[in-house]
Formats: structure tokens, C-alpha cells, sequence
């Protein structure tokens, strides 16, 4: 399977910019605020953007009707039919990053991430030190990941990432105490290096804030919410237009409508908050959002085959299939994913450090709190 190498003379006939087109969003891999599901690693996200006259060429162009039934990748990459459809999709010139936008979570980091983002970057909010500035959150959350992925008391390091996940999803004087006696557990273990450990004394002075920092639990657990918004900001950059959005009638979306229309319908004018080239913009920059069927709607069945086909592929895998996993990541749509949550290199990090912000994203968010509410 290669990329998109063939040729459609009626694309040319489109008009695309004479049209209206229409985000169209799916999942896979979600698990809610349970980040240490060890069945789905990830969590993946795709967004299509396609106007009408569009969507009339690609069903044309790959036999939808004839096909005669709804696009699951799920129930498609494991039979010859199936993977013959895919590759007719994914070879479609219109399959590329001015039509569709992959991102994904990897779930484990997304945990250090959020010991960060909630417990220590709350701890020293209230000491007057912001922890976006130069970087020093991602760098915190980047070394607590990597120290805990080569600790060889692997035990220990899944109660204490387990332990945090029910901390947070079942705030409660048993659950917060179980988090901080695991954390205190793995500084004092035998194999833990110097410098985890001294990371890891970020961790304890927090508890003097936890109160706050569970409450704003929905700025992060939730991995629907960031990959959204990041998506939104991004086609937002592409077209300048607040486009219309329909999700898929999943929990996701079901879960997460009304707060993402309350982001959408802050009561501020237009500000762009950020660092860099994350700079986004508030109030999120998006038309009417809606809940429909799958199967009514095609846009969305390509959509999860892009999330699915991003999911099967970064998800490790030893079965018969993993000649196919390779072959789809040749794909030119999943060589680049760019709207991530992940481990970062060191070049990004370099270069966020040098970045300054007039408006810090978090701050705004909780500032406004009651405009979101």
C-alpha cells in the first residue's frame, strides 16, 4: 500500500471553495479518565474535512453504494474485501492533510503529564511561579515519564500511576492518601536513581493544594477535550472559518458536548492565549456541533477509519496482522502526526523553552471559569 499516487480529473470540476464544508469527528481507544487500561494504549482522534460535492466523488470514486454498507475499519482491516476498501480510501487524493487532521494521546505519558499539570503546576501557581514558562512542565513531565518507564520495580510504578487515575476520578480521603503513600514508597526505594527521586519530591508539598487541584479536573483527564480543541485551533489556522462540527453518537462526544459548547460561548472577546506556535485562540472557534448517527453520515465513517487505522497502528501488536499494522504505517497520512500528547524530543523542548506567552492558556481558562461554567 502506497500513497495517494492516483489520478481523478473530476476533483478538478470541484469548487471546493465555493462550498460549505463540514468537520466531521471520530475516536477509538477511549477509555474516559482510565488512563492505565493496558488493552488500549492510546487514544486517537481524527477530523475530516469535506463539503459535499466532495463526499459525491469519493463514494463514486470507491464503490461506496456498491460496497453497501457502513465503513468500520474494526470490521474491515481483517478480511481481504475489507483491506482492499481501505486502501482505495486511504490511496484517495483527497485522504490528505488539507481534508483530514489524525492526532492521538499516548495514555501512559498523558498520566505524568497530568501529575504535573494538576498537582505540581498547582502547588507552584499558588508560590507565584508559572511552570509553562520555558518549558519547565514539559521537561518535569517528560523526566518523571522516562524515569518511571526504566524503573525495574515496574509493580510499584503501576500502583502509584494507578493509584493517581482513582485519585482523580474518585476524589476521597483514602484515595488521595494512597497516591501520596505510593509516591513517598518509590522515593525511598532501593532502585530508585538520585535524580527520580529528586523529581519526585516535587510530588509530596502538593497535597497542601489538592483540594484545588481536583477540581479542575476537567481542564485534563479527559483526552477528548485537548485533541478536540487542538484539532479545532488547527483548521481554524487553515481556513480562518468557524466551521460546523458533527461527532459521532459516542460516549466522547455525548460526554463532553456541553462543556466543549461552553468554550465555544465564553462570554470574552476573541484572545489568542499560548506559546509559540501552540498559540490557539478563546472562545473556541467553531460553528454548531452535533451529535448523528454513524451511519448516516459518511464523513464520520471516514473519520473512524482514520482514528481506527491510527490507533491499530501505534498499538503494539505480535499477531498475523502485523505485516498490514507496517503497511499502514508507510501511509503518507500517518507518517507526521503533528496534534499529539506525547513524550517529546528534545528539539521541541528547545525550542518551547525559548518561547514566551502574553496570555497563558490555563490561567485564562481558570480565570474565566465562570464564563465556561
Amino acid at each position: 500500500m502506497r500513497g495517494n499516487e492516483n489520478s481523478y480529473p473530476e476533483l478538478e470540476l470541484i469548487e471546493w471553495y465555493n462550498d460549505i464544508a463540514m468537520l466531521y469527528f471520530d475516536e477509538s481507544g477511549y477509555t474516559g479518565s482510565d488512563l492505565i487500561n493496558p488493552e488500549q494504549p492510546y487514544f486517537t482522534l481524527a477530523s475530516v474535512r469535506l463539503t459535499e460535492d466532495e463526499i459525491a466523488v469519493m463514494k463514486e470514486a470507491i464503490g461506496y453504494v456498491e460496497w453497501g454498507k457502513e465503513l468500520h475499519f474494526k470490521s474491515m482491516y481483517s478480511n481481504y474485501q475489507g483491506r482492499q476498501m481501505l486502501e482505495k480510501i486511504f490511496t484517495h487524493p483527497l485522504m490528505n492533510y488539507d481534508h483530514v487532521l489524525p492526532s492521538f494521546a499516548n495514555k501512559r505519558y498523558c498520566i505524568y503529564a497530568n501529575i504535573v499539570n494538576m498537582l505540581i503546576e498547582t502547588r507552584y501557581h499558588n508560590e507565584g511561579v508559572n511552570l509553562y514558562e520555558g518549558a519547565k512542565n514539559l521537561i518535569l513531565a517528560n523526566c518523571l515519564y522516562y524515569f518511571a518507564l526504566l524503573h525495574p520495580n515496574k509493580k510499584l510504578i503501576a500502583k502509584i500511576e494507578g493509584n493517581f487515575v482513582t485519585m482523580v476520578r474518585e476524589p476521597a480521603v483514602n484515595s488521595i492518601a494512597d497516591f501520596y503513600r505510593t509516591v513517598d514508597r518509590l522515593r525511598i526505594d532501593k532502585d530508585t536513581d538520585k535524580s527520580f527521586c529528586y523529581l519526585l519530591s516535587e510530588i509530596p508539598p502538593t497535597i497542601k493544594y489538592i483540594s484545588e487541584a481536583l477540581s479542575k479536573n476537567k481542564f485534563y483527564i479527559d483526552l477528548t477535550v485537548p485533541l478536540f480543541s487542538a484539532s479545532i485551533q488547527e483548521w481554524y489556522k487553515k481556513t480562518g472559518v468557524k466551521e460546523d462540527v458533527l461527532f459521532d453518537s459516542s460516549e466522547p462526544f455525548y460526554a463532553n458536548k456541553t462543556f466543549l459548547e461552553s468554550l465555544r460561548d465564553m462570554r470574552v472577546p476573541e484572545t489568542e492565549v499560548g506559546y509559540g506556535k501552540g498559540k490557539h485562540v478563546y472562545p473556541l472557534p467553531v460553528g454548531n456541533m452535533d451529535l448523528v448517527e454513524s451511519h448516516n453520515e459518511f464523513g464520520i465513517q471516514l473519520a473512524d477509519v482514520c482514528a481506527s487505522a491510527l490507533n491499530f497502528i501505534l498499538t503494539p501488536r505480535t499477531d498475523k496482522f502485523v505485516k498490514y499494522q507496517n503497511e499502514l504505517k508507510e501511509l503518507y497520512i500517518f507518517q507526521c502526526i503533528q496534534l499529539n500528547i506525547a513524550p517529546s524530543t528534545n528539539d521541541f523542548i528547545e525550542e518551547r523553552m525559548k518561547e514566551t506567552a502574553d496570555i497563558d492558556p490555563l490561567e485564562f481558562l481558570c480565570n474565566h471559569q465562570d464564563d465556561i461554567d
